[in-house]
């Protein structure tokens, strides 16, 4: 791997954590809005947040094993 191939897969790890990040303030917001108290919302989140990252990372990982 070059210095350019390296970077780029940083780059996609460091869009992986931010997108999940967002889908985890997504899910707090819907779960709020359906009426959860704030401990169940927090749950909620950090489960979407764990759900999003593993999908993510499972695609990228066989994203960098089919092209390197």
């Amino acid at each position: 791997m070059n210095v350019t191939q390296i970077l780029m897969v940083l780059m996609g790890i460091g869009l992986a954590a931010v997108f999940s990040f967002l889908v985890a303030g997504v899910a707090f917001a819907i779960a709020r809005w359906g009426g959860s108290p704030v401990p169940e919302s927090v749950s909620t989140s950090g489960k979407a947040f764990a759900m999003a990252l593993m999908v993510i990372s499972a695609v990228l990982a066989v994203v960098l094993g089919v092209f390197t």
